[in-house]
């Protein structure tokens, strides 16, 4: 049965995992990610991403939110790109720094320290795909300034886009501290179904939005 923490029925769910489980050069650095509650993108988003890498063959990625750069990482090893990510921690930029040279990409990840909305503003680059897995109060603001740095038939996917299934309730059933969150995404959402863009959600992880210039 659908679970208020999980998006996908669970019987589904983990059929698909356990289909799509595959070890790779990660897996250390996932489960250290996982044991030091270190958000990371789940197995069916990543399952997911690596195929689209495969056919969209993105040249220039752009990522907000690099966390330990799991991530980061995982887009350089699935791809010939090279791969801007934008990281407002300096203790998390430390950690993504130290795992990007401990697997040479330092020549095709760059780590950028700052704030998204700041930052951006200083890179002029077009991106095939652009990710997006940072502050929700901030998802207008990303879309913005990310939407016009994106190439002629660029992708652009924000992660956790359901709120751990919240988002499909009515305000009222959702907890009193998760409705800041709640309130900013919808009005988010609301503002993406009435532009030109070509979109589609995806239950994956913890929701995908995915959006099509």
């Amino acid at each position: 049965m659908f679970k208020q923490d999980d998006i996908s029925y669970e019987k589904i769910f983990e059929y698909i995992k356990v289909f799509n489980e595959k070890t790779d050069e990660l897996e250390e650095l996932r489960k250290n990610s996982l044991e030091n509650n270190v958000p990371i993108i789940k197995d069916d988003v990543k399952s997911f991403l690596r195929v689209y890498l495969s056919i969209a063959k993105p040249k220039k990625i752009l990522e907000i939110g690099t966390a330990v750069g799991y991530s980061s990482i995982f887009f350089a090893l699935n791809s010939n790109a090279t791969v801007d990510t934008i990281e407002k921690s300096e203790e998390m930029f430390a950690k993504a720094t130290e795992n990007i040279k401990s697997f040479d990409l330092e020549a095709r990840v760059r780590v950028h320290l700052g704030e998204a909305t700041e930052v951006l503003q200083t890179i002029d680059e077009k991106y095939d795909f652009v990710f997006i897995d940072a502050a929700k109060s901030h998802y207008n603001e990303f879309y913005a300034l990310t939407k016009e740095k994106l190439t002629e038939n660029g992708t652009t996917i924000f992660d956790n886009i359901l709120y751990r299934g919240f988002v499909c309730v009515d305000k009222m059933e959702v907890p009193r501290r998760k409705r800041t969150i709640y309130t900013w995404l919808n009005e988010f959402l609301d503002n993406i179904k009435v532009t030109e863009d070509k979109y589609t959600m995806l239950p994956l992880g913890d929701g995908l939005l995915v959006i099509s210039k």
